[in-house]
């Protein structure tokens, strides 16, 4: 933190003063890393120095504001949280309250009082902060500690009366500033500050009113606060302007004796060791924030009393679902980072590798919440969250396992659907043809999609199935195309069938009409040389004619030419 941020605020909630933590403050100790908290509130009546020496206990000079009004500067309750100073495993949180005592607030005794039993609960270190001289009057500065057992309870139900709430009180310690009496002597030897402390808390005898009065509170500031200190304050320069301006000036323009003094006091309270603790468990930042709103709340109702029980089961609840909420936390993250990047995988892989996460975080919830959760409870909680994330889980797998199987699938049936959508596969040939394709589809999508999880059989049934009808489809559309070839080829055959007769007729036409012209030559050429008989025009003229008749006439007009011939050379 860079400086002080509020810590309460008061609202009138039907004509009644409410406190509420702030949300900005509620935000700044919930970030804070889970560590012990030393707490040390610092209260008393206004214009005393109190938000200068929260400063000091700050190692700061500015920060809190130092008022120089009659009315009161600090308004509710301020906080400062920084690194400890001693302890490099905690924080030191410093709270400035409003000063009691401002005339201006006709419900004073009242504020006074809730804000005096919320810094005794908040604390481990109340600092009482007064001015003046330590006599025996500035204890009824002190009047207010008397009524915290009306107000303040151990056990939650308020069945007690007190009694043992110095058990769970802060150590007190009271500073008077600007101190210039030297403590009284004992026996020749001056008192140190804390047995001048006890010497002025000691009972008076007698019965008047005011005897009783003051013995009441002495003895409730005893009882309440068994550790007590006292420490005087010199006054940090004799200059107005420099008391008036503490935040700006340097050390050297303060005297060194209030310098060594305040020194002392912070490192005193610095080294004590102590942490703030609700019932004997250190409380961390975390825890504080629950304890806080508890202690609100209960100040805030007119029918509750805040109790020391009740505070250490709202920071028990707070810091069991904070480390609760940390395991889970750690699961998720494991989840995204270890399990989700290597889904889909097989289901028994996936759910070990969850189940291994889960029993992880679960592990880790013990040390932090095992002392508080007796029965188990957060432990049986977190599990059952877990069960809830493995199935969650389980689910993604699959449906990754889906998304990705049916992706591959796909891609390997990509090239078969194309052939399909053109065509390919509608002939002759084509189912055998797509058969072996789908051999090389289901061998790349095997060969690809293993071990991608619990949807790798399943999807692959599907796309049989869905296969199967395309597949009947093609079947069909090959063996029309093999029938249509069939066809095809018998009509090629009959057409080349008859082409080849005619092709035969045609040629013993030729052969023919050659035999017939042949057989005219020859006829000729025997009319010629027998020198009388048909004459070779006729002869001729049948020849060709027996060519004009083809070959059927042939044989018959060869016939009678040979018949007439032997008939003019023989005569009748």
């Amino acid at each position: 933190m860079e400086g002080p941020t509020q810590l309460t605020i008061t609202r009138m909630v039907d004509n009644r003063r409410q406190i509420y933590i702030s949300p900005e403050a509620e935000r700044i100790i919930s970030n804070l890393q889970p560590r012990s908290v030393d707490v040390v509130a610092v209260v008393g009546p206004m214009r005393k120095g109190k938000s200068h020496l929260a400063n000091l206990l700050c190692k700061r000079k500015a920060g809190f504001p130092l008022g120089d009004k009659l009315e009161s500067e600090t308004k509710d309750f301020w906080f400062w949280i920084v690194p400890h100073p001693v302890q490099i495993d905690r924080y030191l949180m410093v709270i400035d309250t409003e000063g009691l005592g401002d005339y201006s607030d006709e419900e004073q005794n009242e504020k006074d009082m809730k804000n005096l039993v919320l810094a005794t609960l908040l604390s481990n270190h109340l600092v009482f902060n007064l001015q003046g001289n330590p006599d025996h009057s500035f204890v009824s500065n002190l009047r207010l500690m008397g009524d915290l057992a009306d107000r303040i309870r151990v056990q939650k139900d308020g069945n007690d009366d007190g009694s043992n709430l110095g058990e769970h009180f802060p150590g007190l310690w009271v500073t008077v500033q600007q101190a210039h009496l030297k403590p009284p002597e004992r026996n020749g030897k001056p008192l140190t500050p804390d047995e001048f402390l006890e010497d002025m808390l000691k009972r008076k005898d007698g019965h008047t009113k005011s005897i009783r009065s003051h013995n009441e509170m002495t003895d409730a500031v005893k009882a309440f606060f068994p550790k007590r200190h006292l420490r005087m304050i010199p006054a940090p320069s004799i200059d107005t302007d420099v008391l008036s301006n503490l935040d700006k000036v340097t050390d050297n323009e303060l005297q060194k004796k209030y310098m060594d003094t305040v020194g002392k006091l912070t490192h005193e309270i610095w080294n004590s060791g102590q942490v703030k603790r609700v019932n004997g468990d250190d409380i961390k930042t975390t825890g504080l924030i629950h304890a806080m709103k508890y202690y609100v709340d209960a100040i805030n109702d007119p029918n509750a009393v805040p109790s020391v029980i009740g505070a250490h089961e709202a920071m028990v609840e707070g810091e069991c679902r904070r480390a609760s909420n940390e395991c889970m936390k750690q699961f998720q993250k494991t989840v995204e980072k270890k399990i989700k990047p290597l889904m889909p995988t097989d289901e028994e892989t996936c759910n070990r590798r969850i189940t291994t996460a889960a029993e992880d975080a679960v592990s880790k919830l013990t040390p932090d919440v095992g002392k508080w959760d007796k029965d188990g409870t957060w432990k049986e909680g977190l599990q059952e969250k877990m069960e809830a994330e493995r199935l969650g889980l389980l689910k993604i797998n699959g449906s990754k396992s889906k998304d990705v199987c049916e992706k591959i699938m796909g891609e390997a049936d990509k090239s078969v659907r194309q052939k399909v959508e053109s065509g390919g596969y509608n002939r002759v040939g084509g189912f055998d043809m797509y058969v072996k394709d789908m051999e090389g589809v289901i061998r790349t999508y095997n060969q690809k999609a293993s071990g991608k999880g619990p949807s790798f059989e399943k999807v692959l049934k599907t796309f049989r199935a869905t296969e199967e009808t395309r597949r009947n489809t093609i079947k069909h559309a090959a063996r029309k195309a093999e029938e249509d070839d069939s066809r095809f080829k018998e009509e090629q055959k009959k057409r080349r069938e008859a082409e080849e007769a005619k092709e035969r007729v045609a040629e013993r036409e030729r052969q023919a009409r050659a035999e017939a012209e042949r057989a005219n030559e020859r006829l000729m050429e025997r009319a010629q040389g027998n020198g009388g008989g048909m004459g070779a025009a006729d002869v001729a003229g049948m020849g060709l004619y027996a060519v004009g008749q083809g070959l059927r006439g042939m044989a018959y007009l060869l016939a009678l030419a040979l018949e007439e011939s032997a008939r003019r050379n023989n005569g009748p």
